[in-house]
């Protein structure tokens, strides 16, 4: 079987060293492609200044996420157990070993084809991990979202994708709670949603939030370092209202 990692968010471009390392020593990112998953702005991270970051969600519009193959190969559901767990401690820094969840998100494992014996196994394995599941993830682990396809092209051949999925606040936010929460704050938080823009990793409110940040006019928003996502957002904005 081949397994692949479904990035959303600050996995595909935090450098701490231990995310770095997650990144160069179990993933492939040269073959990593835009798939279409529906996510959203709606998790309140309170290590982010209570800004929000993106969450998982079944009924928001499709957005675009990053599948990325895993390099070791998958051999045995133990082997995809470890996978899990590998993402999982690079989602949570300082997580107990061989934990794949916590109370604000956990893993999640969506098949192509469904394999009895791996969904079993995983089944289990999160069961004793897991003791509240967060949406769209079951009681049994599974991801309950359609398979991510590819924006472009075939992509690569895989038959098993893992995804942290996060708990978001009970009322979606709108769109201006979430640029407010950005502009409100000096701490540098705003970087989540323009690095996120630079990677490719986007939102279907992504242009909508802009505007709303654009005419709040921050300081940083003058900052060289965001140079390239606020181009494409500009540009993508100057399109849309054509």
């Amino acid at each position: 079987m081949r397994a692949a990692i479904l990035i959303v968010g600050s996995l595909r471009w935090d450098e701490r060293p231990v995310r770095s390392r997650w990144r160069k020593a179990r993933l492939d990112m040269d073959r990593a492609v835009p798939v279409r998953v529906p996510i959203r702005y709606g998790r309140c991270s309170w290590t982010r200044g209570n800004t929000y970051t993106m969450t998982i969600d079944p009924e928001a519009p499709p957005g675009q996420a990053l599948m990325v193959p895993c390099r070791a190969p998958v051999e045995s559901p133990g082997d995809l157990v470890e996978e899990a767990r590998y993402l999982w401690a690079a989602e949570q820094p300082g997580a107990e070993e061989g934990a794949i969840g916590a109370d604000w998100g956990c893993c999640g494992m969506i098949m192509r084809e469904p394999v009895a014996p791996v969904a079993d196994a995983w089944a289990r394995v999160f069961r004793d991990g897991v003791s509240d599941p967060v949406s769209p993830v079951t009681e049994s682990g599974g991801l309950c979202i359609p398979w991510p396809e590819p924006v472009e092209g075939p992509g690569p051949d895989i038959d098993v994708i893992f995804a942290t999925a996060t708990r978001a606040v009970a009322e979606a936010p709108t769109l201006w709670a979430v640029a407010e929460a950005w502009l409100s704050q000096s701490d540098r938080h705003e970087r989540y949603f323009f690095e996120n823009v630079r990677h490719g990793i986007r939102t279907h409110q992504d242009l909508e939030i802009w505007r709303h940040i654009e005419a709040g006019n921050p300081e940083w928003l003058g900052a060289s370092r965001y140079a390239d996502p606020i181009g494409i957002l500009r540009r993508e904005s100057g399109a849309g209202r054509q």
